[in-house]
């Protein structure tokens, strides 16, 4: 008799422990459809900012935008412009493709065909042209680079002026596209902002009411330096260097200028901003900022791209 109730509580529980399982399961299950939406949804949202940019069906007439200058860029002691100045006016790259609607593409050499050299599948939402987008120059990449299309210079037909975009690929490869920073340059901080300054890398995160949040990503030694929010209300501007009065001071660190990076409040703006140096001169090594979002074009801005720089002027015109 005994015996038969062992027995019993056996099949119990062993009937416990194979539902807990299918629970488990279910709820393993559920937590990978939930990832799923989640990367479906980044993905999304990532290809429709890529086409409120790159609108195949958009024409620029350009007599509508003789205000605005015609850009030139050119190497800066590398050769990933094989060595050409390229012009870029409101239609697009002179010389390009040809289609007039604003944007300048440039791509790398990863799987082309010799025969047809700038077509590539890029999927955009848009009636026509759906599956092709051409460049309009590919880069001389010394690197190895596996997606095809890179940045595009492209012009803001409301604000009348030029940005710079990186196209973005699932390996965060857009990230190695650099912004130079200056005194001059006063960049407004978007949210969760990758800033490289000296040989360190933070991220900088605006948050509500003015309060300005900094996370050390990598240190020079791999270790991390613990989260800092600032508040405008009590302080508003915000240094890194070797300076030991820095607020975040790395007095060892040879790759620092005494204040390498200077983050400033702008009270009529009501945002905080990003400026190389301390704000008079610019720090030795510069300021950089990954390319993850669009960055309206100055003139003289240097861009960094796989370790080849190029500047972009405005193209001074004779009166």
């Amino acid at each position: 008799m005994e015996d038969n109730k062992n027995e019993e509580k056996k099949d119990e529980d062993k009937n416990k422990i194979e539902k807990e399982k299918d629970n488990n399961e279910e709820i393993k299950e559920e937590k990978n459809e939930n990832n799923n939406i989640e990367i479906n949804n980044n993905e999304n949202k990532e290809k429709d900012n890529i086409n409120q940019i790159i609108d195949l069906e958009r024409k620029i007439k350009i007599d509508e935008f003789k205000d605005v200058p015609t850009l030139i860029l050119e190497e800066v002691e590398c050769n990933i412009l094989n060595g050409q100045k390229i012009k870029i006016n409101a239609q697009g790259m002179i010389g390009g493709r040809g289609a007039n609607d604003g944007l300048a593409i440039f791509g790398s050499a990863a799987n082309l065909s010799q025969s047809e050299n700038t077509n590539f599948n890029l999927g955009l939402n848009s009636s026509a042209n759906t599956n092709i987008l051409k460049v309009d120059f590919i880069l001389n990449l010394k690197e190895k680079y596996n997606y095809p299309y890179i940045f595009t210079i492209y012009l803001d037909k409301e604000a009348k002026s030029y940005f710079i975009r990186s196209f973005s690929s699932k390996n965060n490869d857009n990230r190695i596209i650099y912004i130079k920073l200056t005194n001059e340059y006063r960049l407004p901080l978007k949210q969760k902002e990758i800033i490289l300054a000296g040989n360190v890398v933070f991220q900088v995160n605006p948050l509500e009411n003015n309060v300005l949040e900094i996370t050390n990503l990598l240190n020079q030694d791999s270790s991390s330096i613990p989260k800092r929010t600032f508040d405008a209300s009590s302080k508003k501007e915000v240094t890194i260097g070797r300076n030991k009065d820095c607020d975040f001071a790395f007095p060892t660190n040879k790759s620092f200028s005494r204040i390498q990076t200077t983050f400033e409040f702008d009270e009529e703006k009501q945002e905080w901003v990003i400026i190389d140096g301390n704000k008079i001169k610019s720090s030795t090594n510069g300021t950089y900022a990954f390319c993850t979002h669009s960055f309206p074009i100055k003139d003289k801005m240097i861009v960094e791209i796989l370790s080849n720089r190029i500047q972009i002027s405005e193209e001074i015109k004779n009166e």
